[in-house]
């Protein structure tokens, strides 16, 4: 009996491991949102509103997005959190969904390396849709600008003029080359944070968006 029960426990014990340990991204990993950006969605006549790339960086895995204000690069860990604060105070109906979407065939080393220097050397570069509005190039950059140009890093994609493109228009053009869209898992937090941080992040927040808009409001003059 005792020898089955511990059988019976370590058998228990991989199957739960086997279950929370999910296989990492591979680089050059798309992660498309849903019921994140109304005004994007509405715009673009879509249902994807975002656009973020995942590479792998020694243990952990990176998100790289250009979003207000500026481009960012964080663990995948902490963007999943942010996902769930969000999807605190939306509706079942208005959750932010994210797909994944795998490339069929894995980038090489050197596919890799490309893409994940030029991503970067974006870190820090404004955030603009003056770009996209406009169709023209400027000091700034969008998601799917950001995303579409590291595709083309690799060498397998020559996307033109990737000022003019949206995460839809993206979505829909990388789809014959990925795996079918998977969706993420984005696990609610575990604890909810004190009140004191929740609204300093808040602050944090509203400051990052207030700055990002004047700039952007002043940068439309010129």
């Amino acid at each position: 009996m005792k020898s089955y029960l511990c059988s019976l426990f370590l058998a228990l014990g991989v199957s739960t491991f086997t279950v929370a340990k999910e296989p990492p991204l591979p680089d050059g990993t798309l992660l498309f949102l849903e019921n994140c950006s109304s005004v994007v969605e509405r715009t673009t006549k879509g249902k994807i509103g975002h656009v973020a790339l995942v590479f792998q960086d020694g243990q952990a895995a990176c998100v790289y997005e250009a979003t207000p204000a500026r481009v960012r690069r964080v663990t995948l860990d902490e963007y999943t959190a942010e996902l769930a604060r969000l999807n605190q105070r939306k509706d079942n109906d208005e959750q932010v969904r994210a797909w994944v979407l795998t490339p069929q065939t894995a980038y090489a080393a050197d596919e890799a390396a490309k893409m994940k220097a030029y991503l970067d050397a974006q870190i820090g570069r404004r955030y603009s849709v003056k770009t996209y509005v406009r169709g023209q190039e400027y000091d700034g950059i969008q998601c799917a600008e950001l995303a579409s140009s590291t595709l083309n890093q690799s060498g397998r994609y020559a996307f033109e003029d990737c000022f003019k493109i949206n995460p839809q228009a993206l979505y829909t053009a990388i789809l014959p080359t990925h795996a079918a869209p998977q969706q993420l898992t984005i696990p609610p937090l575990a604890i909810k944070d004190p009140w004191s941080i929740r609204t300093q992040r808040r602050l944090s927040g509203w400051c990052t968006w207030c700055g990002w808009s004047c700039r952007e409001a002043w940068a439309w003059c010129w």
